[in-house]
């Protein structure tokens, strides 16, 4: 019994670890390589060019990576990782409030569950998103 214990703290610690890496990797390439800023909004004649949103989308992400990690960092060990879960829901709830306040005629849902599927298969990339056997892995 304590050694399952101890076994589900090491996998928690070692997905901890695995998010503290590809966090700071793609912090450093939307802040340092892309220039991703959220002040790229700054002092924008109208209408704001696309290369100043997607600046400052790039921005906003490291910002948002940036504050889990600092926030998962106020907890230790095993914690950690379920502060990291917890984080992924409220993004997603921020998501979806976002999403219903824009013009359906848009399909913001589907562009937003794009957005969330195309980042979860960089590291997943054998999940089947189909509307048949959802949640299987294609072999």
């Amino acid at each position: 019994m304590c050694g399952d214990l101890d076994e589900e703290d090491g996998e928690a610690e070692r997905l901890y670890a695995a998010f503290l890496h590809e966090a700071h990797s793609a912090v450093h390439d939307v802040l340092d390589h892309r220039g991703g800023s959220r002040g790229r909004l700054d002092d924008q004649a109208s209408p704001v060019s696309d290369a100043a949103v997607h600046g400052y989308m790039d921005g906003l992400f490291g910002d948002i990576l940036n504050a889990c990690i600092k926030d998962s960092r106020r907890v230790s060990g095993p914690d950690r990782y379920r502060v990291l879960a917890s984080q992924a829901v409220v993004l997603a709830r921020a998501a979806g409030f976002l999403a219903r306040q824009l013009d359906l005629r848009e399909d913001p849902l589907r562009n937003s569950l794009g957005a969330l599927l195309a980042e979860y298969d960089v590291r997943n990339p054998g999940h089947d998103h189909g509307t048949e056997g959802h949640g299987q892995h294609q072999r």
